[in-house]
């Protein structure tokens, strides 16, 4: 079968690139954005984001202007930083969500599942801190979680430790695993006979009992 069908034709190695489409600002004409659970991206973090967008949507010779904005933004109102975490965290449960059906055995699948608990944990500390913790360990993340929050709720009895111990003795505290099949210090990949049914399910729950701690079952 055929790579990167694209509705009636198909993508060849030869076909031009489109180096427009390396610029920010020529995005802009053509009024498209990622969309965030079903939300569209246009929509989010407004208030931070339109002193910015008022100065873009000025712009009119745009190829006169392609190195004014690199595509990244500064001073988001707190408000708005954790609507985007929040539509960053959703979109990767989606996605995970998808994975699961479509790529039930894939390294792919438990990857993506796995960055989507980092993002939750960031997001509900953001939401206590009103920092992003610059951590990528999930045990380190959800111990913080725990210490921050104080939680004694039953059913995330275990959250925490299951992450650490998927951390030490899965991940090898390599926090690449499965993103590729090299890590640090010459250790290689050795997850070839891993259930990846069993990781999928484990992240599944973790990733519901983050959901309903955050409140947020009805938004998902």
């Amino acid at each position: 079968m055929p790579l990167f069908k694209v509705s009636e034709s198909r993508l060849k190695y030869d076909d031009i690139l489109e180096l427009d489409s390396c610029f920010s600002v020529c995005h802009i004409n053509y009024g498209n954005s990622p969309v965030f659970n079903k939300i569209d991206g246009k929509t989010i973090a407004t208030k931070s984001r339109k002193n910015s967008l008022s100065y873009i949507e000025k712009v009119n010779d745009v190829i006169g202007n392609l190195y004014e904005f690199d595509g990244t933004e500064k001073n988001y109102k707190n408000s708005d930083r954790i609507s985007l975490w929040k539509a960053y965290w959703f979109e990767y449960i989606n996605a995970f969500d998808n994975l699961i059906v479509s790529l039930p055995k894939s390294i792919v699948t438990v990857y993506i599942g796995r960055h989507a608990i980092e993002i939750g944990l960031k997001y509900l500390l953001l939401k206590n801190t009103g920092q992003v913790v610059k951590e990528h360990d999930l045990g380190k993340l959800s111990e913080l979680l725990y210490s921050k929050y104080n939680i004694k709720d039953s059913y995330m009895k275990d959250v925490d430790k299951f992450c650490e111990l998927y951390c030490k003795y899965i991940e090898g505290e390599n926090v690449e695993y499965f993103r590729y099949p090299e890590y640090k210090n010459n250790s290689f990949f050795a997850g070839n006979s891993l259930d990846i049914n069993w990781i999928a399910y484990n992240f599944m729950l973790v990733i519901l009992k983050l959901i309903h701690f955050a409140g947020l079952d009805d938004e998902i």
